[in-house]
Parts: structure tokens; sequence; C-alpha cells
């Protein structure tokens, strides 16, 4: 395979994703908007199902096109085996990493609110919001189709660029380098599990989070087993994700002190704040004892959204800053 052709394979990709992506991610800044103001005004209360089932099929729109552009990368994105100019990987770039991790958020919970609105229409108002924000700020500040995975473009150009040097220094760093990438990062089995899970617990702690703050704002006590079921679901997915992520860990971060990152002292905190959330309800029949289970799961879900956060503002193994 000729490496020199690669780039402008992938480029071909990337124009293209540009072209199609950037009417869709202003057309879902808009339809954020329409959707909200939708949720918010009570006499375009019979356009909610409706409102919501755009912006879901939208979104699912979006991701086929990435799905497309994640397979085209797969196809060129090879990395080469100088010893031997064979191919030694194809770089299997996941859908949810650098700016399509709140696309992916987004979608899950547009989703999970189409069957969520059909045990409770009062949760409606409260997952249309929601979805609003995150597709909104997956459209504003990740720009999934107009700037797709820059720091991944960024990384193979560079291996690309030090395999065509010709150096050989260079290109077998660059080689080592990629394929390192390649092993315990992108191609690895717990890239292809573990951030899925923890995105799925996301999304369903989301309704959970909804669903309590109707509890709050009704005082009724089955919107409280509404969150309960949501966040159980999640919470399932999270334990495992987390137990999932140790074993990644040890191997991708050997001799690194990855257990003091603050990503993964935060995550542990939520896991722990959604486990007295959820053992709370036991005493749920105790005298004022609902206001502190609500408490419990607006703090569990406030936690979850610094946890998001924090991979891109605590500097650590697990993050971004």
């Amino acid at each position: 395979m000729n490496i020199a052709e690669i780039p402008n394979q992938i480029q071909s990709a990337v124009s293209l994703v540009r072209m199609l992506g950037a009417p869709l991610e202003a057309l879902l800044v808009l339809a954020s908007l329409v959707v909200a103001v939708i949720a918010i005004v009570p006499a375009l209360t019979g356009w909610r199902r409706g409102a919501l089932l755009g912006i879901t099929g939208l979104l699912v729109a979006g991701e086929a096109l990435l799905v497309w552009f994640h397979w085209s990368l797969n196809r060129a994105a090879v990395v080469i085996d100088p010893s031997t100019g064979e191919v030694a990987a194809r770089v299997a770039v996941p859908l949810w990493i650098e700016s399509e991790k709140l696309y992916v958020w987004a979608l899950l919970v547009a989703v999970m609110g189409v069957f969520a609105r059909r045990q409770r229409d009062e949760l409606l108002p409260g997952i249309m919001l929601t979805v609003s924000v995150l597709a909104a700020s997956a459209a504003v500040l990740g720009k999934p189709f107009t700037e797709p995975l820059p720091q991944f473009l960024a990384q193979y150009d560079q291996y690309v660029q030090a395999t065509l040097s010709g150096v050989p220094q260079a290109v077998v760093g660059a080689y080592e380098g990629m394929l390192n990438g390649v092993r315990f990062f992108y191609n690895t089995p717990y890239m292809w599990v573990h951030p899925p899970l923890l995105f799925f617990a996301y999304a369903t702690f989301a309704i959970s989070f909804v669903a309590t703050l109707e509890m709050i704002r009704y005082r009724h006590s089955s919107f409280e087993t509404t969150a309960y079921r949501w966040a159980r679901l999640g919470y399932l997915a999270l334990t495992i994700g987390m137990l999932l992520g140790f074993p990644w860990a040890l191997a991708a971060w050997r001799g690194e002190s990855w257990w003091w990152s603050g990503k993964v002292n935060m995550s542990i905190m939520m896991w722990l704040l959604y486990t007295a959330f959820l053992h709370a309800r036991l005493y749920l029949r105790r005298k004022g004892m609902w206001k502190w289970v609500a408490a419990l799961g607006i703090l569990s879900f406030v936690v979850l959204v610094l946890t998001y956060v924090a991979t891109y503002v605590v500097p650590g193994a697990h993050s971004y800053a």
C-alpha cells in the first residue's frame, strides 16, 4: 500500500462529511431551539411528541453520516510495519470520542426519551429540554461534522509525515507510537465496551433526573418509581463499565498514577452517590424521606455533569486538559 495516497483518501472523506454535515449542525441548533420552545409553551402541547420524534430522527440521520465517516477512516487509516511494508493494523476509530461524545449522549437521551414519554407524558417537557441542551451543545461545542476528530486526524497525519520522511528513527518511532495507540486505545475491546456502557448510563440518569424533578413538582411517589427504575438500569451499566475500565487502565497506563486522576475519583464519587440514591428509597415511607431521596437524585446528576466536564478541565491520565 502506498502510504502517500492515504492523506488524500482521508481528506476526501473529511470534505464530504463537512459538506453534508454543516447543514446538519445548523439544523440541529435550530431544531433544538424549536423543541425547547415547544416544551415550554403550554399552547404547543400537541406538538411535543412530534417535536421529540423529529429531533431524534435528525440525530439518527447525523449518526448514520458519522458511521459512514468512521467506516471510511477504517478503510484508509492503516499502520504499516516498516520492516515488512505490510499492513500491521487498521485503525477502528470509535463513535464516542473527541468531538462526538456529546452527540452520542444527546442521541441516547433522545431515543430513550421516545420510550420514556410512553410511560409518563409529564416527563416529555423535561426530556425535550434535556435533549435540546445536549444536541445544541453537541453541534456548537463538539462540531462533529465541521471539525471531525481533530486529535485523531492530527495524530495520524503526524504518523504519515514521519513515515514519509524516510528517517529510520522517526519511522520506527511513529510506527510504534501509532501501533500502541491502536492496541491500547482505538482498537482495544475495552474502548468498544467501557465508554458505550457509561454513555448509556449517563442517558438513563438524565431520564431519572427529569423524573426526580417531576417528583418534586407534583409531590407524587409514582415519579419516584420512574426515577428509580431508570437509575437502576443506568447503575447496572455504570457499575459494569467502571469495572471494565479497571483492567483497561492497568494495561494502558502501566507505570502511571492514574488512580489519582480527577476524572477517576469523580466517577467513584458519582457511583457512591447513585448507590446512596438507590438505597435511600428503602426508607421512602418514613416521614420527609422523599425529600432526601429527591436531593440525592439531583446531587447525583449534578456530580455526573461535573464528572463529564472534569475530563476537559482537570489534569490527569483520564483527561483532555
